[in-house]
């Protein structure tokens, strides 16, 4: 598998990116960095201004009020009103699909590179209106993970992949090894006082990935020019089955309750009642917020097989709608929304790793994300993606419940290919 390269061991972390492709317009207008002039955009000819754009961000309170205060800013710099609605980024793509054809909908949303093929089939989204000089100052991979048939339809925002936090005050340090982490999170757990050792979310395919990559497990095989093979799906292999067998005995051993979720996780580790926990940079700020100096972020331990796990490589950003009136505005604010001075401070404010690398950030935690990167995956941004998540998330249900792995993994692929087949 393609793997994201990102240069390490430096406190002053930086991240970068580029690639691109022009809008389809049939005039050669000299597409706009956000960082230009409003004159130098008229003297090339862009259209005229809207009084007005709608914007759907994350619904989290950190993220939320980051990007209210960038947007006053683009307001302020471009004379454009700005909407911006607080809207749940998992629930985005489907309100998406049914608001945008009926001209509800917002110019500008924000969504996971995961999503592109599938937004892309439905022709929900418009190539981003920008030049290949803006594209250069993003790091290539961040570009690359919004880029499909050579056209890029994302402003790229934040680059993330899980990690492990742990708390200060419940352990010295992190085991060097997996097997060592679930020994000492053995000895630590205690859940008739809801006092665990060591939680993850383990009914989710993203979070349990870490384990089928390092162990040899693949979605879609790739060549060595990056595309990918629907038809050879490593989700059944021998390294799959073990990295369920692994998860299915963290249940069996207690470690892990058969009813874990994110939001379980965030209450009990904010809480001071566990150890360690994977999550990826999103909870950075409630998690710094609640222990301070008593946080902790660290790569995850090598698993028994020596292979560093590999958790998804993903890139989230702004992405804009193929039925808004404006999409040159609306490029111009997601882009505007992703310099580098709006993505350091999107960092200070919510401790989301930037995908450029002219937005230093200082910070060791970002440094314990970098270096898990390196053994990071980027998620398949193909459609047939979005035709995995769901038997995915069935077996690792049927597997907290005890049954075969190898028979689950080899159903949930058979039924992978069957819905594959039948979009196709």
């Amino acid at each position: 598998m393609k793997r994201f390269i990102v240069s390490l061991g430096m406190s002053i972390l930086v991240v970068s990116a580029l690639a691109g492709c022009g809008p389809d317009d049939d005039t050669e207008t000299e597409t706009s960095n956000a960082n230009n002039t409003v004159n130098d955009h008229n003297e090339t000819g862009e259209p005229e201004k809207p009084d007005s754009l709608e914007i759907w961000a994350n619904d989290d309170e950190y993220q939320f009020a980051a990007v209210q205060e960038l947007v006053s800013q683009f307001e302020d710099e471009y004379g454009i009103e700005v909407e911006v609605t607080a809207y749940l980024m998992a629930d985005q793509d489907e309100a998406f699909a049914l608001d945008a054809p009926g001209g509800i909908g917002p110019d500008v949303i924000f969504q996971p590179h995961d999503r592109l093929g599938d937004l892309t089939s439905q022709n929900l989204l418009a190539p981003l209106e920008v030049d290949e000089d803006t594209l250069a100052e993003y790091t290539e991979e961040a570009v690359t993970a919004f880029t499909l048939d050579g056209e890029v339809y994302g402003a790229p925002l934040v680059m993330e992949n899980t990690a492990l936090y742990y708390n200060k005050d419940l352990i010295d340090a992190v085991p060097e090894t997996m097997d060592e982490l679930y020994e000492l999170a053995d000895s630590l757990t205690d859940a008739s006082h809801d006092e665990y050792g060591f939680l993850f979310e383990a009914l989710n395919f993203y979070h349990v990935y870490p384990w089928i990559g390092g162990y040899g497990g693949y979605v879609f095989s790739q060549d060595d020019e990056g595309n990918y093979n629907i038809d050879d799906i490593g989700l059944d292999n021998d390294g799959a089955v073990e990295a369920y067998e692994e998860v299915q005995s963290l249940f069996e051993r207690g470690i892990l309750p058969r009813s874990v979720d994110e939001d379980v996780i965030n209450g009990l580790f904010t809480d001071g009642k566990v150890a360690m926990a994977v999550s990826g940079p999103w909870a950075m700020a409630s998690y710094s917020e609640a222990l301070g100096d008593s946080l902790g972020v660290a790569p995850l331990p090598e698993l028994s097989n020596g292979n560093t796990p590999t958790p998804f490589a993903g890139v989230k950003g702004w992405l804009v709608s193929n039925y808004s009136e404006n999409t040159y505005w609306a490029s111009q604010l997601a882009l505007y929304l992703s310099t580098a001075d709006a993505q350091s401070y999107y960092y200070e404010e919510t401790g989301e790793i930037p995908a450029r690398p002219d937005a230093t950030v200082e910070d060791e935690f970002a440094e314990a994300f970098l270096e898990q990167s390196q053994s990071a995956e980027p998620m398949p941004n193909i459609p047939e993606m979005g035709q995995v998540w769901d038997p995915m998330e069935d077996s690792l249900q049927f597997n907290a419940e005890g049954q075969d792995p190898g028979e689950i993994l080899e159903e949930a692929v058979e039924e992978i290919h069957d819905y594959i087949d039948m979009m196709n």
